[in-house]
């Protein structure tokens, strides 16, 4: 009997030890199954900073192209005017009679202006110049005046070029229109 009681203190020991294992087993279990969903949970979180950072970079490169652009315009639009005003003058002095010195002086100016022009169309910047005859395009042409001679709607005269940036019109070329 001694021995039945034994066999039987046995088996209720290793059914109550199977049961804390078991137990264990379970609460492990879990453990994992949190520890799973967490790290899936930080993985997202994760991805989505990721996401967020990539699209900032993104964001911040076309920030950085647009004011440069903009800078670009506000340079453009500001040098043009001087451009157009010491074409106007050297033209005028062109009409004159002048000296020798005056003359070199002239042609030193000339050729600043050109480099200036070289200058800038390195930096995007192209002047353009309609031809006679050519006829009008509102989209690139602004009519100063219009004139009874010539073809109806066709330029008659250049009074400005016309300058782009980057394919985008910065000023249109200021002409003379035929009605």
């Amino acid at each position: 009997m001694e021995n039945k009681k034994v066999k039987k203190n046995q088996s209720n020991v290793e059914k109550k030890e199977i049961k804390d294992y078991e137990s264990e087993i379970q609460q492990l279990a879990n453990t994992i199954d949190s520890l799973e969903d967490e790290k899936l949970n930080i993985t997202n979180q994760l991805k989505r900073a990721l996401a967020d950072y990539q699209n900032l970079e993104k964001n911040t490169e076309k920030l950085i192209r647009l004011r440069f652009l903009q800078t670009k315009k506000n340079l453009a639009e500001d040098i043009i005017p001087v451009i157009d005003s010491l074409t106007i003058e050297l033209k005028s002095k062109k009409d004159l009679k002048v000296d020798e010195k005056t003359d070199a002086w002239i042609n030193g100016i000339s050729a600043s202006i050109e480099n200036l022009e070289k200058v800038l169309a390195d930096m995007g910047l192209i002047k353009f110049l309609p031809e006679k005859g050519e006829k009008f395009d509102s989209d690139i042409h602004e009519a100063v005046t219009v004139v009874n001679e010539g073809e109806k709607d066709h330029i008659f005269d250049i009074l400005q070029p016309g300058y782009k940036l980057d394919d985008v019109l910065i000023r249109p070329a200021r002409v003379v229109v035929s009605k």
